[in-house]
């Protein structure tokens, strides 16, 4: 297993291809009114609250939010990204997991990337997301523990 690290998400997330980038489609600045603005979406692991069995979820990072549900079109849960905590976890024996502790919450949600790579985008997307939706001062860092 991987040494916990920390990481600063100081710079813009760089994004292999431009599916998972300002859209469904890619989007331009042109368009970017037609369609729902996304910083990053795709299909992650998610542990359930109640019998912590994981089930394939699709993930929408819009703004300093994160929006998962069961399918593109049927995505209804949210978690605010503002004053949350994300780490890099070891649970269930699984590879690739990381964990967000909203502030206003007491609740833990715990995400499975498919490898270590997805991992580190959504990790670094999620804090960039969470840096810059910040109020007051922009300068601050974002911590990945």
């Amino acid at each position: 297993m991987a040494e916990e690290q920390q990481h600063s998400a100081s710079s813009a997330v760089e994004h292999p291809d431009n599916s998972n980038v300002n859209g469904e489609n890619g989007a331009t600045d042109d368009n970017k009114e037609a369609n729902t603005e996304y910083q990053k979406s795709g299909w992650l692991m998610k542990r359930t609250k109640l019998t912590h069995k994981w089930k394939r979820q699709w993930f929408c990072l819009k703004k300093t939010q994160l929006h998962y549900g069961n399918t593109e079109n049927n995505v209804n849960k949210v978690i605010s990204l503002e004053g949350t905590e994300i780490s890099e976890a070891h649970i269930d024996k699984k590879p690739y997991v990381f964990r967000l502790k909203p502030q206003e919450s007491s609740r833990v949600h715990y995400i499975h990337a498919e490898n270590e790579n997805d991992q580190q985008e959504w990790m670094q997307a999620i804090c960039f997301a969470k840096a810059t939706g910040q109020h007051g001062d922009h300068s601050q860092a974002c911590i990945i523990q």
